[in-house]
């Protein structure tokens, strides 16, 4: 048995059709300018195959120009359905097929392509192609993969020596079956292609991401329904699998503003109104919440105790701490956009930092501000509390800019104790947390900045 077989994995009867289709489909994830030298040993699989089908049975060759699909006739008989098609409308034809293709499941389509007297003809079955392949270029209706996948194997367009670009078939493909899968109906699918994504959403979530991105568009709706954690994430995640970027061509029923809000909330390299309000409104939101559980700890006090017993606080004390807590909860959320701003700022690789320099100046800097705080300005309770963020942000940009990755278990917990103990101790001692940044922020720089320059 030949090699060639063994890489396409194709039985020994194999035929020159068989061979055809099955380099056609390896090529779709095969490609050259991504793996050349996959593609090269593909290629070679490819003519090994081909030569080795050949000299099992010569007969092959001749039949390598004829389509796999078309049914062994006598002369007499192949001549009836051209006859009875000579007045064929191609583009008709073609139209029909394609609102068969948009409507259709995959095995119903099959069968009643298998049943028009149109296609059984060569000559006309290769214009019908033509025809039906020019109108799913011009055409913005959803089809399904499956079905795309079925009409290319009916017709030959992804066989070898067809004229079709193998690269712009796989786009429309790609472009047509996103479409459909964002159509009422289709949400199992659409979960189906999250998972593939490494997001596990069940159906239910998809269709719920679906009716967000699909309703009309409400500016504070949208904003209310992006304040629940995690969400902005989740939705660019699932725009991300349906490859779209902007909302620029954003498919029906989808709505462009939806996208293009979403598309807002997930830019976490830079500021805009929607992050801020959305940060606004989730510090609100944690405001209140606060606000009502100091309250209902002070009213419940006063019902459980006598408001003669000393240590009781009023009702108004409570009330202050509840503003307080508010204001400051409040102020946290529209501070933390910038914030999530500045740290994806400071962990992003300086290959696509547009101010690669301007990016290593902030902790040096925090830690001069820090030292100077508690020996200079005699501010050592302000330069303690900013030592140890300087400290983090430190640690955070050289973890993620080194791509590490450590898997917790018990003995990990163990070894870490005496770490956790110094800790503890240093805490006392600003000093050391601003030693820590900065042998934390060299290492970074001699492996990620001047590492790669050498």
């Amino acid at each position: 048995m030949s090699w060639g077989l063994e890489v396409l994995e194709l039985d020994q009867d194999a035929d020159e059709r068989a061979i055809k289709r099955a380099y056609a489909q390896r090529l779709r994830v095969t490609r050259p300018d991504d793996d050349p030298v996959a593609f090269q040993q593909l290629h070679e699989a490819y003519q090994a195959a081909l030569a080795w089908a050949r000299d099992r049975d010569p007969q092959d060759a001749a039949w390598s120009g004829s389509e796999p699909d078309a049914p062994l006739q006598s002369s007499a008989s192949a001549v009836e359905p051209v006859q009875s098609t000579a007045g064929m409308d191609v583009e008709a034809v073609a139209d029909r097929i394609l609102a068969e293709a948009i409507q259709q499941q995959p095995e119903t389509l099959q069968a009643w392509l298998a049943q028009q007297p149109e296609l059984w003809a060569l000559q006309w079955k290769a214009r019908i192609g033509d025809a039906l392949l020019e109108a799913l270029f011009c055409s913005a209706e959803p089809v399904q993969a499956d079905n795309l996948d079925l009409l290319a194997e009916v017709f030959g367009w992804d066989e070898i020596g067809s004229s079709v670009d193998p690269y712009a078939l796989d786009a429309l493909r790609l472009q047509m079956h996103r479409r459909w899968i964002v159509q009422p109906g289709n949400h199992h699918r659409l979960a189906d292609l999250l998972q593939r994504h490494d997001l596990p959403d069940p159906p239910a979530t998809a269709r719920a991401h679906m009716d967000w991105l699909s309703r009309p568009w409400n500016h504070w709706q949208a904003l209310l329904t992006s304040v629940s954690p995690q969400r902005g994430r989740d939705l660019n995640q699932t725009l991300d699998a349906l490859g779209i970027d902007d909302a620029d061509q954003v498919p029906a029923p989808l709505q462009a503003r939806q996208v293009a809000f979403w598309r807002e909330i997930g830019a976490m390299h830079r500021l805009n109104r929607e992050r801020l309000l959305q940060g606004l409104l989730r510090g609100v939101a944690c405001a209140v919440i606060a606000a009502l559980l100091v309250l209902a700890v002070g009213v419940l006090g006063r019902l459980a105790t006598d408001s003669s017993v000393a240590g009781i606080h009023p009702i108004a004390t409570y009330a202050r701490v509840a503003l307080y807590a508010g204001l400051g909860l409040a102020l946290l959320g529209t501070v933390a956009p910038v914030v999530q701003t500045f740290l994806h700022w400071q962990v992003q690789d300086e290959q696509l930092s547009r101010s690669p320099r301007v990016a290593l100046l902030p902790v040096p800097l925090l830690v001069a501000v820090a030292a100077m705080m508690m020996h200079g300005w005699n501010l050592r309770s302000a330069g303690t509390l900013l030592a140890w963020p300087v400290l983090g942000l430190a640690v955070w940009r050289w973890w993620r800019r080194s791509q590490l990755e450590i898997h917790f278990n018990g003995w990990m917990l163990l070894a870490m104790l005496p770490f956790v103990k110094l800790l503890m101790l240093g805490m006392l001692h600003a000093e050391l947390a601003l030693v820590a940044a900065l042998v934390f922020w060299g290492w970074d720089v001699w492996r990620n900045v001047l590492g790669r320059r050498g």
